[in-house]
């Protein structure tokens, strides 16, 4: 069990890594820190911050893995729901409903997988260390 979690946890941390390294060249070829300012529409604007968030968070996952999970799930949800706004606001239904679902195709389901990884991974190290816990503790 321990070597899975150890396996998950650096599945997860490559994961990241890729994450960073692919959409860390996407946001310099578009510009960085440009970019994050110059969009008219707010639902895009925020697309952009939810993104550069979960890189930062994905690499807090080297050290704080239960943070990086939260941190970078909760983006991710957030992130879902302002491109189902822009979506339905410029497409209009029911092709504006496939805009959120865009984010699940490569390279941009690296993000929430990632997240999960870490999650589990975490996940797993607190019910192993509360299961040592509990037998290394003396009974009465």
């Amino acid at each position: 069990m321990n070597n899975f979690i150890t396996i998950l946890r650096w599945v997860a941390r490559i994961i990241s890594i890729l994450a960073i390294l692919l959409f860390g060249l996407m946001f310099l070829q578009d510009g960085l820190p440009l970019f994050l300012f110059a969009d008219d529409d707010p639902e895009l604007a925020f697309h952009m911050w939810a993104l550069f968030g979960m890189l930062i968070s994905l690499g807090l996952g080297w050290k704080w893995e239960g943070l990086s999970a939260a941190l970078t799930l909760l983006f991710f949800i957030a992130d879902e729901i302002a491109l189902l706004i822009y979506g339905l606001r410029t497409i209009g239904l029911p092709n504006g409903l496939v805009m959120p679902l865009s984010a699940l195709s490569f390279p941009f389901i690296l993000f929430p997988l990632g997240g999960v990884f870490y999650l589990i991974s975490w996940a797993w190290k607190k019910s192993a260390q509360a299961k040592l816990k509990i037998d290394v503790t003396p009974s009465e």
